[in-house]
């Protein structure tokens, strides 16, 4: 996991290398990352900085409902006066899933349920446990699915605080077996999870939990696998 985190942060480094070569594209940097939506065209970053959208390359402006967003910025200039304060141009944004975890105990199993889903990035900032997930879709479904963090907090303590990712697919899985395994692509999302008010001060490691399908993208299987992997904050 940690890899692919280094593996992404590396290809953002090639792409703003690469956009230095062009004369009409001057910035200070390109940053690349998970953004609290702040207002019209501001967003904070996780480190506290406040990026203010003087430019937008994406052809669609940010809803005003959205609540965090994994984005590109090229930084422009810094804000008079202002140390933490920039002006960017957005490049690119996706909006994240953001929802607070459901706490185990008490919760309803069959309402969060029990598909695969798949971690291929995660990461943790801002008070927030994020991570770029894939599921499998039944391409021509209009199907809303659903993704959960779970907390458990009778395992937890201050050192590691132990977490599940649920997925219902609500019927549209490769665990049905209505429907043959090739009919399935997979979807990708990124999702923001709070987790400010469960870390406290402390510095805990964050163990994750997840089910997938074992196989890969090409020859996956019905049966799930239990995978696991510990986030540090930072």
């Amino acid at each position: 996991m940690k890899r692919s985190i280094f593996k992404y942060l590396i290809i953002a480094a090639s792409a703003a290398l690469l956009a230095s070569c062009l004369p009409d594209y001057e910035y200070m940097f390109t940053d690349t990352g998970m953004y609290t939506f702040a207002g019209p065209n501001r967003l904070q970053a996780d480190s506290g900085d406040i990026y203010i959208i003087t430019e937008n390359k994406t052809g669609a402006e940010i809803p005003d409902t959205v609540k965090r967003v994994m984005a590109v910025c090229d930084v422009l200039s810094q804000v008079e006066g202002k140390e933490h304060e920039f002006r960017v141009r957005l490049n690119d944004y996706s909006i994240a899933l953001c929802k607070a975890p459901l706490d185990k105990e008490g919760m309803d199993e069959e309402a969060v349920g029990n598909d695969g889903v798949n971690i291929n990035q995660a990461w943790a900032t801002g008070g927030y446990l994020n991570a770029y997930i894939s599921y499998a879709v039944l391409p021509s479904s209009k199907k809303a699915h659903t993704v959960n963090l779970v907390y458990d907090s009778v395992r937890s303590h201050s050192d590691t605080l132990f977490f599940e990712l649920r997925h219902n697919a609500f019927g549209e899985s490769p665990e049905n077996t209505e429907h043959p395994l090739n009919s399935f692509v997979f979807a990708g999302a990124y999702t923001s999870f709070p987790i400010k008010d469960l870390v406290g001060n402390g510095k805990p490691i964050l163990h994750i939990d997840w089910d997938w399908y074992d196989g890969d993208e090409y020859s996956f299987r019905r049966e799930k696998i239990r995978r696991h992997g510990d986030i540090p904050l930072r």
